[in-house]
């Protein structure tokens, strides 16, 4: 019997190895990669399609290092100031300077959903204000009730959980990293029977540890 955290120790660490699940995703992270890319970036669908994971890996991909990046929950921007405060009050000095020397100031923001119009105008003046030298990137569940001035000044990317064909080679490397025999066969059943039960990429690292302990 082996014991593996697959989803610890085998989440991607670079945007090189992440799984994407089409090539319209994998194109645009990678323009955005690139450094070229300013507009906000928003990501959205449904749980376990590796958005979070996406917020993070981008802006490392951007300055080539662990990125310094300000990550918020949407729902503690309770008042307009919460917003200016998060992108910072002294836009010249941002402007001018930004955190450790980087290409971009990150803002994440995760389970975006504002409801509240002066939340809406803020964020709207921010973007305005700090676009081509803060970047932001949201994650939603929500895309259907976010403002349509704030998407208009967005790049959207819907992201969808992996087929299980797709999301096969990545769990191979799993199985080969931990010398184990597997045959592919056996697996990408596994995953097909995981995905038909509910899409989501978790649940994929979730078969695969009780695969392990069946070893």
């Amino acid at each position: 019997m082996m014991f593996v955290d697959t989803h610890e120790k085998y989440t991607p660490k670079s945007l090189d190895d992440f799984v994407f699940s089409n090539e319209e995703t994998r194109e645009l992270a990678t323009a955005y990669a690139s450094g070229h890319l300013k507009k906000p970036l928003i990501l959205h669908g449904v749980s376990g399609g590796g958005k979070s994971l996406l917020q993070r890996l981008i802006p490392n991909a951007i300055e080539g290092r662990e990125a310094s990046v300000r990550k918020v929950k949407c729902a503690s921007l309770k008042t307009a100031d919460d917003i200016h405060d998060l992108y910072g009050r002294n836009k010249q000095f941002n402007k001018t300077f930004t955190w450790d020397g980087q290409k971009f100031n990150y803002i994440i923001i995760e389970e975006f959903l504002f409801t509240n119009q002066r939340l809406v105008d803020a964020f709207k003046i921010e973007l305005d204000e700090t676009l081509g030298t803060d970047l932001t990137i949201i994650s939603t569940n929500r895309f259907d009730k976010i403002d349509d001035g704030i998407v208009s000044r967005s790049e959207v990317l819907e992201i969808h959980p992996c087929e299980p064909h797709v999301f096969f080679p990545h769990a191979k490397k799993m199985f080969e990293a931990e010398n184990v025999q597997i045959d592919d066969a056996h697996l990408l059943k596994c995953l097909e029977v995981t995905h038909s039960l509910k899409a989501d990429n978790r649940k994929y690292y979730s078969a695969i540890d009780a695969m392990f302990r069946k070893i």
